[in-house]
Order: structure tokens, then C-alpha cells, then sequence
């Protein structure tokens, strides 16, 4: 191949060029990528029992919510196969098969209500739930657990947790949303 040749490839840079060196800002592409962390409920619960004890219901301090975050990103990055600097989410897994998807930052209070909630009856139980659809439990940024699924007839159903009571109540919609 001649030097001619050679230039009139486009996608090929020219090292003396330097104003290739700065990428034109349509060009520049971001790359996000959260890293959730998956794991059985109960083990990580007996780990931040047996870490914070009463801590969590008792109320904490700004240091020791910090030394909390830093526990669950360890707690987290222990259980993904792959190694990772940031976990952005752990999704625990209760023994009915319900996934409480919860940030690694999580309010103390929360935690604390997570093992009444996974002692408690599922709010829909995994035969009245259609067959192939998630389950999912996270915490709300007003403060509460709340839980939905599909029923087996196909309307969608949402549950807030009720921590005083330990149980779930059901959040009665509008109407009724059918899922297709």
C-alpha cells in the first residue's frame, strides 16, 4: 500500500494530527453500569444482627450510619462473582420467593423493619401470583416498604408494610390495573 493510499483511508487516524487527540463532544459516550449484588435474605440479615445488634432500632449517629453503608458494600461485594469497586444495589431473596430490592445506602430504619417483613406471610402468595411475574418489595422514599406483583387474574396489586401492625396491608388503587 502506497503512502497515497494510506490517507485516503478515513477511519484510520493520522498520528501527527492533534486535533484528533480531543474527542468532539457528540462523540463522547458514557458507559453507567450498576452493579447490583443478589443474595438470600436471611444470611445477610444474621450479618447485620450480628454486626449492629440493637443499633438499628434504637437510632444511630451520621458516623455509624456511614460504618453501616460501608458493611453492606462489603456484604454486597463478597457475594457478586465478579469483583467490583461499587455496588449501587442489593436484591435479597425471602424464602417465598419474594426480591426486596433495596441501595446499598438504605435507611437504618428500614433495615431494621426487614426481619418482621421477611418473618411475615407474603401479601400474595406464590400461588395467586401469575406464573412468571417478579415479585418485588423495595423502600419507598417516604419512608415505607411497599410491595407489588401480579395476581393470577392479571391486575397488578400493591401492599404498603405496616411495621407497627407486622403485616402487610393492601393498597387499594383507583381502578384496577390489568397487566398484558
Amino acid at each position: 500500500m502506497s503512502s497515497d493510499d494510506r490517507n485516503d483511508v478515513s477511519d484510520v487516524p493520522d498520528p501527527s494530527d492533534d486535533s484528533q487527540d480531543a474527542a468532539a463532544p457528540a462523540e463522547v459516550v458514557s458507559d453507567v453500569v450498576l452493579v447490583v449484588a443478589s443474595m438470600a435474605a436471611t444470611p445477610f440479615l444474621q450479618a447485620i444482627s450480628t454486626y449492629f445488634g440493637n443499633a438499628l432500632a434504637t437510632g444511630m449517629s451520621t458516623g455509624t450510619r456511614e460504618i453501616l453503608r460501608r458493611f453492606i458494600g462489603r456484604q454486597a461485594r463478597a457475594s457478586l462473582d465478579e469483583p467490583a469497586d461499587d455496588v449501587h444495589a442489593i436484591h435479597l431473596r425471602t424464602e417465598d420467593g419474594w426480591q426486596i430490592e433495596m441501595k446499598v445506602d438504605i435507611a437504618p430504619e428500614a433495615l431494621a423493619q426487614l426481619p418482621a417483613l421477611c418473618d411475615a406471610d407474603a401479601p400474595v402468595s406464590e400461588a395467586d401470583r401469575r406464573p412468571g411475574t417478579a415479585a418485588t418489595i423495595h423502600w419507598e422514599h417516604g419512608g415505607h416498604w411497599t410491595a407489588t406483583t401480579v395476581r393470577r387474574n392479571g391486575h397488578l396489586v400493591r401492599f404498603a408494610w405496616q411495621a407497627e401492625a407486622e403485616e402487610w396491608r393492601e393498597r387499594p388503587g383507583r381502578r384496577p390495573i390489568l397487566v398484558t
